[in-house]
């Protein structure tokens, strides 16, 4: 749960507040601007429901936390680490310039090989480590003997 916190903390804040060069973006460079609101509430939305469903232990809601998170990684993986590791296009060469040439890069560039911007390696720590907490947690939920169906009961 410690993970998914902090992903949609990290996301929202990144999202929604102008960080210099941190999260130079086009469209961030305004806090709280509509268009990022709607990016915010999509994703964050979803993390939410998914810290939710862990809470109440909702494994439809972890399912689709898992599915979504996944995805999400899965995107960025083709769209940030593989222009890194094989080497980027052209035309990927000249978004990267305009979308991350301004943000933090914590890798190097070199030749067509373009890092992804620091801002965005976090958020994949991050969704890594919500995947890796989030299959266990599932894992632990099959285990033989355990109540789940339930959500935990609250004293009142």
């Amino acid at each position: 749960m410690t993970a998914q916190a902090v992903l949609l903390a990290y996301f929202e804040l990144c999202v929604l507040i102008p960080l210099g060069r941190w999260n130079d973006q086009p469209g961030n460079n305004v806090a709280f601007s509509s268009g990022n609101i709607i990016l915010g509430a999509a994703i964050g939305g979803a993390q939410l429901l998914l810290l939710i469903g862990t809470i109440w232990r909702l494994k439809p809601l972890l399912w689709f936390g898992l599915l979504g998170d996944t995805v999400w990684l899965l995107l960025h993986i083709y769209s940030l680490w593989v222009p890194y590791i094989f080497g980027a296009s052209p035309q990927y060469a000249r978004m990267y310039a305009r979308v991350w040439g301004r943000t933090t890069k914590l890798l190097p560039n070199f030749g067509n090989h373009l890092a992804p911007d620091a801002m965005h390696i976090f958020i994949d720590v991050f969704v890594i480590a919500v995947i890796v907490t989030l299959v266990a947690y599932l894992r632990s939920l099959q285990a033989p003997g355990t109540a789940v169906e339930r959500p935990p009961q609250v004293a009142g």
